[in-house]
C-alpha cells in the first residue's frame, strides 16, 4: 500500500491498517488519529508533523522513521522498533512504550510526561532536554543515554540502568531511583532533592560533583 492509498481510505472511514507496508512512505503532516498500524512495516517512513494520537502502533517496525515534531499523545507502542528513529520534539504525552526499543534514538526535547517506558531498551538515546517528569521507567534500560538537562521530576527509575548515562543538570526531583543502577553516570549539577535511594541503588564511580579549573 502506498501513502495516497492509506489516506484515501482513511478519509473514507477506515482506521485498521494493521500489519501494512508503509516502508519509506511519506506521511508528513498526516492526520492519522485513532488509526491501526500493529505490527506495520514503517522502516524509514517519514510521519514528521503528523497527528497519530491515539495510534495503535503496538509491535509496530518504525526503524530510521522520521517523526520529528510528530503527535503520538496517549499512542500504544508496546514492543514497536523505534533504533535509529528521530523523536526531536515529539508530543508522547501518556504514551506506552513498554518493552520498545529505542536504542540509538534522537529524542531531543520530546515530551514523554506520564507515559510508560516500563523494560525499554534506551541504550545510547538521545534525550537532551526531554521531559519525562511523572515517566515509568522501572527496569528500562538508559545505559549511556544523554540525558543532559532532562526533567525527570517524579519518574519512577526503580530498577533502571543507567550505567554511564550522561545526567548533567537533569532534574530528578522526587525521582525514585530505589533499586537503580547509577555506576559510572555523570550527575554533575543533577537536582536531587527529595530523591529515594536505597542500599540496593547503585552509585559506584559515578560522578556526582564538577571541579571547576581557574
Amino acid at each position: 500500500m502506498n501513502a495516497d492509498e492509506l489516506l484515501k481510505r482513511y478519509a473514507a472511514g477506515e482506521r485498521d491498517f494493521h500489519e501494512t507496508n508503509l516502508k519509506e512512505a511519506s506521511l508528513r503532516e498526516a492526520f492519522l488519529i485513532h488509526i491501526n498500524l500493529a505490527c506495520a512495516i514503517l522502516k524509514e517512513i517519514n510521519l514528521a508533523s503528523a497527528d497519530l494520537s491515539w495510534a495503535n502502533l503496538i509491535g509496530a517496525n518504525l526503524k530510521n522513521a522520521c517523526l520529528v515534531m510528530t503527535k503520538l499523545k496517549a499512542a500504544d507502542l508496546t514492543g514497536a522498533n523505534l533504533t535509529f528513529s528521530r523523536l526531536t520534539g515529539a508530543d508522547m504525552i501518556e504514551a506506552n512504550l513498554k518493552n520498545a526499543n529505542l536504542s540509538d534514538s534522537k529524542m531531543i526535547g520530546v515530551d514523554l510526561s506520564g507515559a510508560s517506558l516500563y523494560r525499554a531498551n534506551l541504550i545510547e538515546a538521545n534525550l537532551i532536554d526531554a521531559c519525562l517528569d511523572n515517566t515509568d521507567l522501572r527496569e528500562a534500560n538508559l545505559s549511556e543515554a544523554k540525558l543532559r538537562g532532562a526533567s525527570l521530576k517524579q519518574a519512577n527509575l526503580k530498577g533502571a540502568l543507567l550505567y554511564e548515562a550522561n545526567l548533567q543538570g537533569a532534574d530528578l526531583t522526587e525521582a525514585d531511583l530505589r533499586g537503580a543502577n547509577l555506576s559510572g553516570a555523570f550527575l554533575c549539577g543533577a537536582k536531587l532533592e527529595g530523591a529515594k535511594f536505597d542500599k540496593a541503588t547503585n552509585l559506584s564511580g559515578a560522578i556526582q560533583f564538577c571541579i571547576r579549573q581557574l
